[in-house]
């Protein structure tokens, strides 16, 4: 992978006001757990929504109509997880469809990746060019990171996939670091930007909040 290809056709989207950004990802399926989260998301006074991927479960689609229509309803923003993609690609041709097909429409224009000023948004990998559809199940790697520090000189991505919440990011001498975000923790990135960030699954009841005014990310349990 070459650093002076370009990383992504990234659905690019111009900054949003509000002064605190609450991102969530890998529901699962879980309508209970997204709308918990959204209303704890939107009581902490952020201003913005964004969902990792994952939205749905591949083995349980019978839950993604109602999980979409609070995405909908929260005015969410999302990007595609592979277990969206398999819901699309699993009910496609079917004569009666198990969800809507306005819901199926939906799963199925989700951007692999959305770029909103600084912040880079995906499910996993953030190389839509390179890697296709399978940028959402491929696993983060040093070279991976380092291709996007390359690329993002000040950028700061948010992805799912992993579950875990995590801080990847590289000191002034090139080597790579990483630390585990505990519930309840808040980081100042200031110093470590570039960086990834894995912001923790909704079916562990995790949630992240990006403040870009004070350059800081919380890990919430809600």
């Amino acid at each position: 992978m070459s650093p002076g290809m370009p990383v992504t056709a990234a659905t690019r989207q111009a900054p949003h006001g509000g002064p605190l950004i609450g991102l969530v990802s890998d529901s699962h399926g879980r309508v209970e757990t997204i709308a918990a989260a959204l209303k704890y998301l939107k009581a902490e006074r952020c201003g913005n929504l964004y969902h990792l991927g994952d939205i749905c479960d591949s083995l349980h689609p019978e839950s993604a109509d109602a999980c979409v229509e609070l995405l909908r309803n929260y005015q969410v923003k999302s990007v595609k997880g592979n277990n969206d993609h398999s819901i699309v690609v699993n009910q496609a041709g079917r004569k009666t469809p198990s969800i809507k097909p306005e819901t199926l429409d939906y799963l199925k224009r989700l951007p692999l990746v959305i770029q909103s000023g600084r912040m880079v948004m995906t499910h996993s990998l953030p190389f839509e060019n390179e890697l296709g559809l399978s940028c959402m199940v491929g696993a983060m790697h040093h070279h991976h990171a380092r291709h996007f520090f390359h690329r993002f000189a000040d950028g700061i991505l948010f992805r799912g996939h992993s579950h875990s919440p995590e801080i990847i990011w590289q000191n002034h001498g090139g080597t790579m670091l990483s630390e585990n975000i505990l519930a309840g923790q808040t980081i100042g990135i200031a110093e470590r930007t570039p960086c990834i960030v894995t912001c923790g699954a909704l079916d562990l009841s995790l949630c992240m909040i990006w403040s870009p005014e004070t350059s800081s990310i919380s890990c919430r349990k809600f």
